[in-house]
């Protein structure tokens, strides 16, 4: 590896670890996790086939989930830039059955919450709703459901970030950083810095 593509990393490693904390980064950017989202090619569009983990209607369920995750505003949501093929992706090749066994429980239970219809027919705020009761443990969702469903989150920041958009696009690239700068003013709708190597 050249010293131009180890400092890209450096960068983009000590970014990533401030945007999702140092426990979950740590899980997520093992050397084969990085190498398995670099090598990932989007499929932007609509989603027509099985994926290596998940089945047709688990990958559009999922697709839902990363859009309410990241939606879309300036820039493309999570569900645009094919997180939820990502994530796929990155389950079957990274990480053990279990883990993938996680994910799949809490599309399950996402799926089989939404009372008397289904989770995709239900209106955003119906579906946001739902998930941050998942999250936050209320009602009849355990705390294995809190952390099955921020696990999944991870992952949703993980791809979005390492997508050409996400790394490109939403956050700030500054291709030449200065020093630190203490108390830099930032307000709501400003971007944070990212690094432009990794997408």
């Amino acid at each position: 590896m050249d010293q131009k593509s180890s400092n890209s990393r450096r960068q983009f490693l000590q970014g990533f670890v401030a945007l999702v904390g140092s426990a979950t980064a740590n899980t997520l950017l093992s050397n084969k996790a990085i190498a398995a989202a670099l090598a990932y090619q989007a499929n932007i569009g609509e989603q027509t086939t099985a994926g290596k983990i998940f089945n047709l209607a688990e990958l559009q369920l999922l697709k839902q989930v990363a859009q309410l995750t990241i939606p879309r505003t300036d820039t493309l949501g999570a569900g645009d830039v094919d997180c939820h093929g990502f994530i796929d992706n990155q389950l079957h090749h990274c990480y053990q059955i279990n883990d993938q066994q996680r994910v799949q429980d809490i599309l399950s239970l996402i799926a089989n919450s939404a009372s008397k219809s289904d989770f995709i027919a239900l209106n955003d705020e119906q579906q946001l709703s739902l998930l941050i009761a998942i999250e936050a443990g209320k009602g009849q969702f355990t705390d294995q459901n809190r952390q099955d469903i921020k696990f999944l989150k991870s992952l949703i920041c993980f791809g979005y970030y390492t997508s050409e958009v996400g790394a490109s696009k939403t956050l700030k690239y500054d291709a030449i950083p200065g020093g630190f700068t203490g108390s830099v003013p930032f307000k709501a709708g400003d971007r944070g810095e990212g690094a432009l190597a990794y997408y």
